[in-house]
């Protein structure tokens, strides 16, 4: 009987022993004759070796530039926004003057003082300005009155000069705002714009005046000299829409009109003509403030 085989086991599988961190430790002392203190500042050396050293600040000459830029730019800012405050308000200014001393505009000024003057004195240098006023025709020469302070002279002293006769009760009635001075159209003509705050008082002021204005203008508008001697009717006329006190020679020519060309408004002139063409300048120098 054949004797049975005992099967052949297969030799097992040699397996590489895992490496550990304490054997590896254990070798090299075994094979260099290191000291555990030694590997262990060998290693210590090694992980310094791989950190990451922080970089160094760059320098502060980068910040002071920048800063320097920043502060130039504010600086540069605060300027430009501090002229172009300073120009508009003197702009502003300037235009509040300009409405505050004319009633209209005007082509050229004229500066006069009235400081001491007298009557005669005063007339003689408005005719003289009406005589040299050369412009083209519609031009206006503003004839700015002023007293000792280089300001505009007060309405009443004015009155008082040109026109002496002038009711006191008429000459309280107007305000602190007026305009004298010369129109250019056929020919250059004298104006006096008043202002008042009391058309009632003004307008009644004006009827009782009316016999003593060929008297009082008689040279600053040229009115011949008969009609301060002698008693001459205003007559009612309209132009323009607007009612005027007219009056005339015996050819029917206009020596002096007046008219209320609103309820606050005055104005004193030779003729229509010059009539027609201030009241068209006055309303548009309104339309366009």
């Amino acid at each position: 009987m054949p004797e049975d085989k005992i099967p052949e086991t297969s030799p097992k599988p040699q397996f590489k022993s895992l490496r550990t961190y304490k054997g590896d430790v254990e070798e090299a002392i075994t094979k260099n004759n290191y000291s555990t203190s030694s590997i262990f500042l060998a290693e210590q050396k090694k992980k310094d070796s791989t950190l990451i050293v922080p970089q160094k600040p760059e320098s502060g000459a980068r910040n002071k530039f920048f800063i320097l830029v920043g502060g130039i730019l504010l600086l540069l800012g605060i300027v430009t926004l501090a002229s172009i405050f300073f120009l508009k308000s003197n702009q502003k200014e300037v235009v509040i003057k300009s409405e505050a001393k004319t009633i209209t505009t005007f082509s050229k000024e004229k500066i006069l003082p009235i400081v001491n003057v007298s009557r005669d004195n005063l007339i003689g240098s408005i005719l003289s300005e009406k005589q040299s006023f050369n412009l083209p025709v519609n031009s206006l020469l503003y004839i700015n009155t002023i007293n000792a302070s280089s300001t505009p002279a007060d309405v009443s002293f004015l009155l008082s000069i040109l026109a002496p006769s002038m009711p006191p009760s008429l000459v309280r009635s107007f305000d602190a705002d007026y305009m004298l001075g010369i129109y250019s159209f056929d020919t250059n003509e004298v104006f006096l714009i008043l202002r008042t705050s009391d058309y009632a008082s003004s307008f009644a002021g004006m009827l009782k005046w009316e016999e003593n204005i060929p008297s009082d203008f008689v040279r600053l508008f040229s009115i011949p000299e008969n009609y301060s001697t002698t008693t001459r009717v205003f007559k009612d006329e309209s132009l323009k829409n607007k009612d005027l006190r007219v009056l005339k020679d015996e050819s029917g020519k206009s020596v002096i009109l007046y008219s209320f060309i609103d309820r606050n408004t005055l104005l004193i002139t030779k003729n229509e003509s010059i009539f027609g063409a201030i009241l068209s300048k006055y309303f548009i120098s309104k339309q366009t403030r």
